[in-house]
């Protein structure tokens, strides 16, 4: 997986995974419930109990704690850290709050130190990493032990590259997490790099870079990056180019990972469940022997600063173009990116920053605007992104960011942005404190860039007037306009379709013919190591129970307290979910709840903005509920907030028109992207006239038609607190919280919400749709009904669904990626017979990515495993699924997030309390005939559609 500054998709609080399956409801929470353990020393494990249960005894914690002092007020430090004789150095956090472990090996070599020829190289070895050992002192791994030994244990693993490193991440319960150690070590010195695996591999890399050219924003980023950096091996993609890559050999890897791969170049990070004392000791066992190469040095990179401007326009079959503005910059090796995080909050991040409310309240330019930090090690880049209402305004919105640029560099950021700025990075911080794997990755990352692995910890310990003086010299060096640079992505202009076309058509013949020669003709090799790793038995694990009543108004509570970090979260589920939407209106939910963030009564837009993000809050409404997240000490202030806009808004003139051009804004977005749309498509057929078939953004002509009257009217109908359920969950405990609920929230009021009555749905015939855009890859969708979530059949399916498609922790050793491993027809593929399944059936759904020129291939593949899956599957294959969901529980308790979620979950299917605590028992009894006989019904090629999204030849559907 390549680590780019990626465009996240975020529709109406719906999140999607890379290949656009719906993450909430596609199991169990997501499938992120579930688990019994007990701690090393064999008792009862409650987590930290002082941290996860509400106590008498009371936190020192002082208003503005540092997080230092804040982590280290049970008396340990942050970070543990020891370096081993050979130069390996290891790091670790611990934390306890659920028995996971986070493990991330981080080696400072990324596709920077490759030279002439070895481009896409770095990447390529990340892949090949995964691929077997051989040789003398090693374990050995075959080609499939690392996936079946991760699958075997209930964990996962994955891998990333940057310019400027490479990690492999291994996450295990705790009652696993060491036999990531030997694995590791042997990684590090005895990769096999055969050229038959590579074979195969190469193929689905060559997907990957085909994925990454249609993710536009990235692709311009990328360009950008070229012309900035023209002597700087940042001028490269970190994949390389094709030709880069079709006549590497495994010996080419295995010279490059010899020189880089060694432990005086390497950082272990550990975050978890764990004692440092023991992690430092089973570090030394395991890898303190790996011989370093004392002689080893990185090369130097260079780069001619220079005055000048650069431009990248690209023309694409899009509807809603984009622009990106960008400075170059102090890279993170340089102080950190803090500061770039706090210019990020003063000019245009969240509603209340100068550009959002100058460029998209005021003048009206955008519809959209957003800043981050790219942060490479050597080079940064500062980017402005957004979507103008025009393409000729494109220099009108330049000279208004420049403007604002340049007055803080005359009169400097004034306190009050300042402390607006650090509140919302303080809030960043205590969620990840929340996060074992992004701990961890945090951790190694600044470690790995500048050698200072408390950087998270003491980032905001820097005096305001220190940094204020440090943002007005930046701005002044690097944000001049005379090296400002910037990209578009424009739409295709019609006359140059064709032209498009045959490029395409060029590339896919030149990638067949090359990669027809790289045939694989052996078969994945079985698993030896993995059949002598030992699979060890959960303990307990305490899960929370809430505290339940419900408010004068009718608002069911669910109430937690957590005193992992000094914040609360809150979310709100309305008994009128998204599929209320309108009828004869669609997208008016979505309006709506867009609206209620617009002004109220009592605030202005801007008004609002500053209360919420002036505190380091943060609030989203999405159709069918709310998400608020805030400070333990300004949780009356964010009741109070959250009452107003449920209850007041305002429904301005001016703001409706601002939403419905930001809504047909959203709309094009939507329809540029396959793979989110192609659900949509997909849902169209499954659920015909079926609430479930609604789209969420509406359409253009139903979204223009949208009045104040409607809006109003939808409001009063539908958010109301009957039939409504909060949950509640952070640092409570100076709190009465049904007493401060009743005062802030027990004038919310509305009216009773009517059931829908859902029509029935018929099991789908097998059909073909075709739907054309000119992408680089093609969505390829096989789709059918399933069952609805309180079906005594999901927990079969759920099952099978670890096995087939990789399940709740997304294994690399489900039968569809081993597809995959053998073929190359796809960088991924996604395999559930649960997807959305809820108060109504969800859908089976098997999803890729392939290029147009494996089309064929890959259905007849996939039509192959679906046809024959559950001919062969064994009872240690169930055995292991049972685990993984069993194992996988407790992530669901990670966050105050994830607790509230999980909370609501009970209560919205009416489950008991102690679900999660009986879980393992229901699971065991599960026997394979059942699981074959229920996969049976619904995995059946006669009963899935199937849906090609691409540069295919359009036709009416054939059922």
């Amino acid at each position: 997986m390549i680590w780019y500054w990626q465009k996240r998709v975020v529709l109406c609080g719906v999140i999607f995974s890379i290949f656009g399956f719906f993450i909430f409801g596609t199991a169990e929470l997501s499938g992120k419930i579930y688990g019994l353990k007990k701690n090393e020393q064999g008792t009862d494990y409650k987590g930290d109990k002082k941290i996860m249960k509400l106590q008498s005894e009371k936190s020192s914690q002082k208003k503005e704690q540092s997080i230092k002092d804040f982590v280290c007020r049970k008396g340990y430090k942050p970070v543990y850290k020891k370096v081993l004789k050979n130069g390996l150095t290891i790091l670790v956090r611990p934390i306890h709050t659920i028995p996971e472990v986070s493990l991330q090996i981080w080696y400072k070599v990324g596709s920077k130190d490759e030279k002439s020829g070895e481009r896409g190289i770095a990447h390529l070895i990340e892949h090949m990493i995964f691929k077997g050992t051989q040789g003398t002192g090693s374990l050995p791994l075959s080609e499939s032990d690392i996936n079946i030994v991760v699958h075997k244990l209930s964990g996962s693993c994955n891998a990333f590259t940057s310019y400027d490193y490479t990690g492999y991440i291994f996450n295990f319960p705790t009652h696993h997490w060491k036999e990531a150690l030997p694995i590791m070590a042997d990684c590090m010195q005895h990769c096999a790099f055969k050229d038959d695996h590579l074979s195969s591999e190469m193929k689905a890399v060559i997907q990957e870079l085909k994925l990454y050219r249609d993710e536009y924003v990235d692709l311009l980023l990328n360009e950008l990056l070229a012309v900035i950096f023209p002597d700087h091996p940042y001028h490269y993609p970190i994949i390389g180019h094709k030709q880069d890559l079709w006549s590497v050999s495994g010996e080419d890897l295995r010279s490059f990972y010899k020189k880089h791969y060694i432990p005086n170049n390497a950082t272990l990070v550990v975050v978890g469940d764990v004692d440092y004392k023991e992690v430092f000791a089973l570090a030394e066992q395991y890898l303190g022997n790996i011989q370093p190469n004392k002689k080893y040095q990185r090369a130097k990179s260079y780069h001619a600063d220079d005055i000048s401007s650069k431009s990248v326009t690209l023309y694409r079959d899009i509807q809603q173009p984009f622009a990106l503005i960008t400075y170059a910059v102090p890279g993170l090796e340089k102080d950190g990116d803090y500061v770039f995080d706090v210019i990020a909050w003063i000019l245009g991040k969240g509603k209340g920053s100068r550009l959002y409310s100058k460029l998209v309240d005021e003048l009206k330019l955008v519809t959209s605007f957003k800043v981050s930090y790219v942060d490479l090690f050597e080079h940064g880049l500062f980017v402005f992104s957004f979507e103008p209402k025009k393409v000729e305004d494109f220099d009108k919105i330049e000279e208004v960011i420049q403007r604002e640029i340049d007055s803080i560099v005359k009169d400097g950021a004034p306190e009050k942005e300042l402390e607006r700025a650090q509140k919302n990075v303080r809030i960043r911080l205590y969620n990840l404190l929340e996060s074992a794997q992004g701990q961890a990755y945090e951790i190694g990352k600044y470690y790995t860039a500048f050698g200072n692995e408390q950087y998270i910890f003491t980032m905001l310990d820097e005096p305001l007037d220190l940094l204020a003086d440090r943002i007005q010299k930046l701005l002044k060096m690097y944000f001049r306009p005379t090296v400002r640079h910037k990209g578009a992505v424009l739409s295709l202009p019609e006359e140059e379709k064709k032209e498009l076309l045959r490029l395409q058509e060029h590339s896919d013949k030149e990638d067949e013919k090359i990669l027809s020669a790289r045939i694989r003709t052996s078969p994945i090799e079985p698993p030896v190591y993995a059949e002598r790793v030992t699979i060890k038995d959960p303990g307990i694990f305490d899960f929370p129970k809430p505290e339940v009543f419900t408010l004068s108004n009718g608002l069911k509570v669910l109430t937690y307290c957590n005193t992992v970090t000094p914040k609360i979260n809150l979310v709100i589920e309305f008994k009128a979910n998204w599929y209320y939407d309108s009828t004869s209106k669609p997208g008016l939910y979505a309006f709506l709840t867009k609206m209620m963030m617009e002004g109220t009564e009592k605030y202005t837009v801007a008004q609002l903005a500053d209360e919420i993000e002036s505190r380091g809050m943060s609030l989203t409404i999405y159709p069918g509920g709310v998400i608020m997240s805030m400070l333990s000490s300004d949780l009356d202030k964010g009741f109070e907030l959250l009452e107003e806009v449920l209850s007041h808004p305002r429904f301005g003139k001016d703001e409706i028109e601002k939403v419905r051009v930001q809504q047909l804004a959203d709309i094009k977005n939507f329809w540029d992207e396959p793979r989110y749309f192609s659900n949509q498509l997909v849902k169209e057929r499954i659920y015909k006239r079926h609430p479930y078939s609604k789209n969420i953004l509406g359409t253009e002509e139903s979204v223009k038609s949208i009045t104040r009257d409607d809006l109003i009217a939808f409001h009063d109908t539908y958010i109301s607190p009957k039939g409504a359920c909060l949950a509640i969950v952070g640092d409570l405990k100076e709190y009465d919280v049904k007493t401060q609920l009743e005062k802030g929230l027990g004038t919310f009021t509305g009216s009773e919400i009517a059931d829908i009555e859902f029509p029935s749905l018929s099991v789908v015939k097998p059909h073909d749709i075709n739907y054309r855009i000119n992408r680089d890859q093609v969505v390829l969708c096989f789709a059918g009904l399933s069952i609805k979530r309180k079906s005594e059949d999901f927990d079969k399916l759920l099952l099978f669904d670890q096995i087939f498609g990789g399940g709740v922790l997304g294994s690399l050793h489900s039968r569809l990626f081993q597809l995959r491993e053998q073929s190359g027809l796809f960088y991924g593929i996604n395999g559930t017979l649960l997807a959305q399944s809820s108060e109504q059936p969800g859908m089976v759904m098997v999803k890729t990515l392939v290029s147009l020129d494996r089309l064929e291939e890959a259905e007849k593949a996939i039509r192959q495993v679906v046809a024959t899956v559950i001919d062969d599957i064994k009872e240690e294959e169930l055995a292991n699924a049972k685990r993984a969901v069993v194992n996988s529980l407790t992530r669901n308790f990670e966050t105050n997030m994830r607790i509230a979620q999980s909370f609501l979950f009970l209560d919205r299917y009416d489950f008991p309390r102690d679900f999660f605590d009986t879980r393992a028992l229901t699971l065991s009894k599960i026997s394979l005939d059942e699981v074959k006989e229920v996969v049976k019904k619904y995995l059946r090629n006669d009963a899935l559609l199937v849906l090609r999204v691409g540069r295919i030849k359009e036709e009416k559907s054939k059922e």
